[in-house]
């Protein structure tokens, strides 16, 4: 079967496409366009070749193409319709007039019949980012005709350019340069190397006249420029066009209009015709064909295109507004978002946020308020071309970064503006690449000013003298998202300012529009609220769940969550986060050994005289910009001395990253690295006596040891019969069963190994499963006969890893006997 502009027709029948002669000629440019490269080892002069095997050829001599395995073939339209879907021949011919590919005239002689002309390569021109990097080239062919493409990363090229970044040409080239000479901006490629030539700076856009996107502007910041329009009406609006873009950002912008310049002539045509590089800088320095000063920056204006509105749909309009004003890209999720290509705001494209902005921009531009439907319409084919065609970004909150350098974004309004933080030094950075989007609740932060103390964040957060190295280092280690995040828990009795405390710290590096929430119902609530925030926090937390506590312990090290896509049977909906985490309540909440593990408990103190919480907030607020800018001097400084730490492979806790960064913050501010280790061992040590309470049968098993040096090795039925004796008064969640008490073991058994008790299992063994709870035997060298002869009985009796000494009072005829390894520990 062959297709003619999208109907099967018989095979056989295959007849050049009707009004379509002039489209025979750019059937190889369409081909390449569509298909890629040709087949090199099977492709002829007048006949391309596409496949591995050829299968699909190309008669450059007729126009047409033909697949020899699926048996259908036809002409240049033929070809758009079946790799691009579009099925009229209006949008058909809008589609070549998009990719820059128009009809071309058959040559023919009077004595001979038409010959079709093949285009061929002339020049191309190399597009390079600040690196030296190159992103695409614009490739200009004979006959007269320009295209696009960019690397495959095979060595091959791609002819679809719409997902490249767009840099002006020669950019290394401009960056290099002196800032105090004049940029002179032309509208050809071929115009900028003949400038150079000159010993000129000179640069242009890709595209030519009416084709300068806005992301371009930024690289003539503070840059004296001279803009050399052709001589013909579609060259002065785009001179117009760039003077304004560029007087938002250039030192000074001027347009020169060339005296005695040919109809459509460029700068070329000038010099040819005895201009000189003289006679040009005279003109640059003669007063007049400049942007006025009071015109005063405008904002871009939609163009719809070529078509009238009347004629397109209005969710196509919405899209091509979109296209100009924004760039579509997508996450690791697959979730599409929006760069906002003057600010460099970054938006959730089914947000709110976007869909309110979309509207408003839309009806500023175009004086038409948007149907709903045109809005669904448009939403979602923006989504298709952000998760096929955008790029693959990563998305953030409010910090960012990693191997040394972090970055805090500030959440202005209107602008991109970041904190950078590396070792020694931290600066703000006007204009950010990192993709930082904000969710609507997520409130600015101020500049932070260097030079800033953190003592007045005392007066409002209630932290007693000797934990506030704990609190000033979990502070710094949320701008660090690449390391594990220590799960901040705050203590206290009714009356002891624990919100106020909590809010104080989150509004110092995350301000929210709601800085306390309610305890979660659910662990979807859980990752639903981390996806919104970039810290979650919750007050008032009296008891969590099991699997409560595994999502947060998930949360703090990073992981996600899944569920079921509604009105879906297969696909899934992934949220996958890592977040600081900081809580608050009267009863500890915190009691699963893994989360105890990476949890910092804070005990806010009584507050004895009651101060007026206005007037705290107040000076609070005046000050923030102090305390930011005071946490990030001592974070920079703690990140200069963090390589010079180090801690004892048997000394390292679970959080060493947050241990090693605390005894750098400690030296930092003027404290021994020592201190810190003594808060943070007593802060541990607290979480460990907290987590054997609130296990019965690790509470079972260091009184059985107490009481038994030697230890037990035994099945676990007759392990579970021993502790029984020993079990906690009024206890309900006591193991019914040798598994029961198996899984209660290997929970405790961390906790258990910290307070000198090993605890592990042996496995099956004659029929039964084993297990061994013994005293870990001391790494130090064990102490002389003569030292346990002079210790008293009283001390023997004490574990000195827990202070805990036994409740029973034992006579020398109630001691047990143990064998001379117990004899080196007690």
């Amino acid at each position: 079967m062959i297709i003619q502009n999208g109907v099967h027709t018989p095979k056989g029948s295959l007849c050049p496409e009707k009004g379509t002669a002039d489209l025979q000629g750019i059937i190889g440019p369409v081909a390449n366009l569509l298909l890629g490269d040709p087949n090199a080892a099977l492709s002829k002069p007048t006949e391309l070749r596409f496949g591995s095997h050829g299968s699909l050829a190309v008669d450059l001599d007729k126009g047409v193409w033909h697949d020899h395995e699926e048996g259908i073939g036809g002409g240049v339209l033929d070809l758009i319709s079946r790799k691009t879907g579009i099925t009229t021949r209006a949008g058909q011919l809008s589609w070549l007039e998009k990719n820059g590919l128009k009809e071309q005239k058959l040559t023919q002689s009077p004595a001979s019949p038409k010959v079709l002309v093949k285009p061929q390569i002339d020049t191309t021109y190399a597009y390079k980012d600040e690196e030296g990097r190159l992103l695409f080239e614009v490739v200009r062919f004979e006959p007269k005709d320009f295209r696009q493409r960019k690397p495959d990363g095979k060595g091959g090229w791609i002819w679809l350019v719409k997902d490249v970044r767009q840099v002006p040409y020669h950019l290394p080239q401009l960056i290099e340069a002196n800032p105090s000479q004049s940029v002179f901006i032309v509208e050809g490629e071929k115009d900028v190397l003949r400038l150079e030539s000159l010993g000129l700076i000179a640069t242009c856009n890709a595209g030519g006249a009416g084709k300068w996107p806005d992301e371009l502007s930024k690289h003539f910041a503070d840059r004296r420029v001279v803009i050399l329009p052709d001589n013909d009406e579609p060259g002065r609006k785009h001179a117009d066009k760039v003077a304004h873009a560029l007087g938002i950002v250039a030192a000074d912008v001027r347009v020169l209009c060339l005296p005695g310049l040919s109809p459509k002539g460029d700068v070329s045509d000038w010099l040819d015709a005895g201009g000189t590089v003289e006679q040009l800088l005279e003109l640059v320095a003669a007063p007049g064909n400049h942007l006025p000063e009071d015109d005063g920056p405008t904002e871009q204006h939609f163009e719809p295109g070529d078509e009238d509105d009347e004629k397109q749909s209005q969710a196509s309009l919405l899209v091509k507004f979109v296209e100009q004003r924004f760039e579509l890209f997508h996450d690791s999720n697959k979730d599409v978002f929006v760069r906002d290509r003057k600010t460099g705001e970054v938006r959730s494209l089914p947000s709110r946020q976007f869909r309110d902005c979309l509207v408003a921009g839309f009806y500023m531009d175009t004086g038409k308020a948007p149907r709903d439907q045109s809005i669904r319409e448009a939403i979602t084919t923006l989504a298709g071309l952000g998760r096929f065609h955008g790029e693959l970004r990563s998305v953030h909150l409010r910090t960012a970064g990693g191997n040394g350098e972090y970055w805090l974004d500030l959440a202005a309004p209107g602008s991109s503006r970041a904190v950078r933080l590396r070792a020694g030094h931290w600066e703000i950075v006007e204009e950010v690449d990192i993709a930082f989007v904000r969710p609507e609740s997520m409130q600015p932060l101020p500049d932070p000013i260097p030079g800033g103390s953190i003592d007045a964040l005392w007066k409002v957060a209630n932290v007693p003298q000797g934990s506030r190295l704990l609190v000033l280092t979990w502070l710094i280690e949320c701008l660090r998202p690449e390391t594990p995040f220590p799960v901040m828990e705050l203590l206290g009795e009714q009356g002891s300012a624990k919100s106020t405390t909590q809010i104080a710290l989150r509004r110092l590096i995350d301000p929210n529009a709601c800085d306390l929430r309610g305890a979660p119902k659910t662990v979807e609530d859980v990752f639903v609220s981390a996806g919104a925030c970039a810290m979650v926090s919750y007050e008032n937390i009296s008891h969590l769940p099991a699997p409560m506590q595994d999502a947060l312990c998930v949360l703090a090290t990073g992981g996600g969550f899944a569920k079921r896509k509604l009105y879906s049977d297969a696909e899934e909906s992934v949220i996958t986060v890592k977040r600081p985490i900081i809580l608050n309540g009267i009863s500890a909440a915190v009691t699963a050994q893994d989360l105890v593990d990476r949890a910092i408990t804070i005990e806010t103190p009584v507050i004895t005289e009651r101060q007026e919480v206005t007037g705290l907030w107040r000076e609070y607020e005046e000050n923030r910009a102090h305390l930011l800018g005071g946490l990030l001097d001592i974070a920079a400084k703690a990140l200069a001395v963090l390589p010079d730490m180090r801690i004892t492979a048997d000394d390292r806790p679970r959080l060493v990253e947050f241990a090693l960064l605390g005894m750098a913050v400690a030296q930092a501010a003027g404290h021994a690295p020592e201190d810190f280790m003594r808060e943070f061992g007593a802060s541990r040590q607290e979480s460990l006596a907290r987590t054997i309470d609130a296990s019965p049968v690790a509470a079972a098993v260091v009184d059985m040891i107490e009481a038994r040096p030697q230890g037990v090795t035994a099945p676990a039925k007759e392990i579970l019969l021993t502790l029984e004796q020993y079990r906690p008064t009024g206890c309900d969640s006591w193991p019914r069963s040798p598994k029961g008490l198996g899984d209660a073991l290997r929970r405790a058994a961390p906790a258990l190994r910290q307070l000198g008790i090993d605890c592990k299992c042996l496995g099956k063994i004659g029929g039964a499963v084993k297990w061994e709870i013994k005293r870990k035997l001391p790494k130090q060298s064990p102490a002389s006969p003569e030292v346990l002869q002079n210790t008293p009985t009283a001390a023997k009796q004490q574990d000195i890893r827990t202070c805990r000494t036994s409740s029973r009072d034992l006579s020398p005829t109630e001691t047990p006997e143990f064998d001379d390894a117990d004899a080196e520990v007690f």
